[in-house]
C-alpha cells in the first residue's frame, strides 16, 4: 500500500488567495526560552492551503463544514489529467468515463504553481460553468482541483461555486497532485471540525493498492 500526501504544508510562505488573511504561524511558548513546552499561534482563513468548501461558503443556510457527511470524504476517487491551458470544459468531461456519484480530482498545470512558488497565479486552470453543470447531471459527489479555487479568478458571480454547492457537491481545493498520475485511488480528505464554519483546511491523502 502506498500513501500519497496531496496536501500543501501550511507555513508563513504558503500561497494564499488574494484578500484572504495572510497565514501566520508564530511561537508563543518556547522550550529554548525555558518554558515547559512549545506552543504556536495560527492566523489563517478557513480556506487556507488544501481545504474543503462546505455549501455554507456561498449558500445561505447551507451545510457547514462540521455537518458534511464523512462518507463523502472517504472512498474511491478518479484522478483526471487535464492538458487544456485555461479551463476544464464539458466537452473534456464528456470524453471521460464518469459514472453516477463519482468523486473526481483534476490534475492540471496548476500543481506546478503550488509546488514551485509562493506567488499567487491568476491564470490558473479552472472549471467552466458548463462542465460544472455536467458534473451535476452525473450526480458527482466530490470534485477537487489543484489550485486555491475551482472558479475562474475574474468571476464576479461565483456561479460555479454556487451551482456545485447548491447541489451538495463537496469542493476540495489546493490539492498538490504534482506527484500523482491519472487513475483510480482510494482517498481520505478530512477537514478540521470547525463548528458552523464555511470551510476548513484538510489533510488529504491518496492510497494506491488499498487491498495489499
Amino acid at each position: 500500500m502506498r500513501i500519497i500526501d496531496v496536501s500543501i504544508p501550511i507555513s508563513d510562505s504558503i500561497v494564499y488567495f488574494p484578500g484572504d488573511p495572510k497565514p501566520q504561524i508564530s511561537r508563543v511558548y518556547s522550550i529554548e526560552e525555558g518554558e515547559a513546552a512549545n506552543v504556536s499561534k495560527l492566523i489563517l482563513s478557513s480556506h487556507t492551503g488544501t481545504h474543503i468548501d462546505a455549501p455554507a461558503h456561498f449558500i445561505k443556510d447551507g451545510k457547514t463544514i462540521d455537518k458534511l457527511p464523512l462518507e463523502y470524504l472517504i472512498g474511491e476517487v478518479k484522478v483526471f489529467e487535464v492538458y487544456e491551458d485555461d479551463k476544464i470544459t464539458r466537452e473534456f468531461l464528456e470524453s471521460k468515463n464518469i459514472d453516477l456519484e463519482d468523486r473526481i480530482f483534476f490534475k492540471t498545470k496548476n500543481s506546478q504553481y503550488l509546488s514551485s512558488t509562493s506567488e499567487f497565479c491568476e491564470k490558473y486552470v479552472y472549471l467552466s460553468l458548463d462542465a460544472a453543470q455536467f458534473l451535476i447531471e452525473r450526480k458527482v459527489k466530490v470534485v477537487g482541483i489543484d489550485y486555491l479555487s475551482i472558479e475562474e479568478f475574474s468571476s464576479n458571480d461565483f456561479a460555479v461555486h454556487k451551482l456545485l454547492l447548491s447541489n451538495n457537491v463537496v469542493i476540495i481545493e489546493g490539492l498538490d497532485l504534482s506527484n500523482v498520475c491519472g487513475g483510480k485511488y482510494r482517498y481520505v480528505a478530512l477537514p478540521l471540525k470547525l463548528k458552523d464554519c464555511d470551510g476548513a483546511p484538510a489533510r488529504v491523502v491518496l492510497i494506491e493498492d488499498w487491498d495489499s
